[in-house]
């Protein structure tokens, strides 16, 4: 089974942590001697710390750049809408 050390810093990820968990996009964004800080997008983009030997069930894919630049592109539109209300 894949752990989360297999995953590179500043990539994203789609992932199921758990069997029959729902789809989570995560990025790492720090590594240690032993744990990961992993940044989960969800609704509200959340920090976690998972040991470096912590076990996911499946890691569905490694978005590509181009995926991950259009991912963020999704959101920097939201944000320029909301600056532009205020």
């Amino acid at each position: 089974m894949p752990v989360f050390n297999e995953l590179s810093l500043d990539k994203q990820y789609l992932i199921n942590e758990f069997d029959g968990d729902q789809v989570l996009l995560v990025e790492p964004i720090m590594k240690t001697e032993s744990c990961v800080l992993i940044l989960i997008h969800e609704d509200v983009e959340t920090f976690q710390w998972k040991k470096l030997t912590d076990e996911i069930f499946d890691i569905i894919e490694e978005l590509s750049e181009e995926k991950s630049e259009e991912f963020d592109a999704l959101f920097e539109e939201e944000d320029d809408f909301e600056d532009f209300e205020d």
